[in-house]
């Protein structure tokens, strides 16, 4: 009986790895960030601003992606809007964006857009072969603390997680 269960343990583990290994060889891909110095000026097929309400003022804009045109770039950020230029965004944000971290969306020597976060903001950039509506996808991840987290708040997260 303990061969037969150790036998279908090792057969279901390597069934698992095999169909991680056929989805990690798939379609998505990670893109290398190209940090820049600055966002060119030029015309940009759409500009996507992020939106993070719960920020305080200053924080409100959790990043802008510049898209080209040259393919489809997209986000999993949940609050986003299209904006025709950064004089729509606020007075705050217009403040704070020359200190963000500036990427290149670039893939094979051709740059598809531009993604500008907060310094304390990560972002993914994955390149999706098999997928015309959104080729380069950014993903923005937020820093640990921010408002709603118990570390943001002061408060002990053994005492608050039951």
């Amino acid at each position: 009986m303990m061969k037969r269960s150790t036998k279908n343990g090792v057969i279901s583990t390597s069934l698992c790895l095999i169909v991680l290994l056929i989805i990690g060889c798939g379609s998505y891909r990670v893109i290398k960030k190209q940090e820049v110095s600055d966002i060119p000026n030029a015309s940009y097929e759409r500009i996507i601003r992020l939106n993070n309400p719960e920020g305080i003022p200053e924080k409100t804009l959790a990043g802008v992606v510049h898209v080209t045109g040259k393919a489809t770039v997209c986000t999993d950020y949940p609050r986003e809007e299209t904006i025709k230029s950064l004089d729509d965004l606020t007075a705050m944000e217009k403040l704070a964006f020359p200190y963000f971290q500036s990427y290149a969306i670039q893939d094979g020597g051709e740059i598809f857009g531009y993604v500008s976060i907060p310094v304390d903001y990560r972002a993914v950039i994955w390149r999706k072969e098999k997928d015309p509506k959104c080729a380069y996808t950014v993903q923005i991840i937020l820093p640990v603390n921010t408002m709603g987290h118990a570390e943001q708040n002061g408060i002990d997260k053994s005492v608050s997680a039951w």
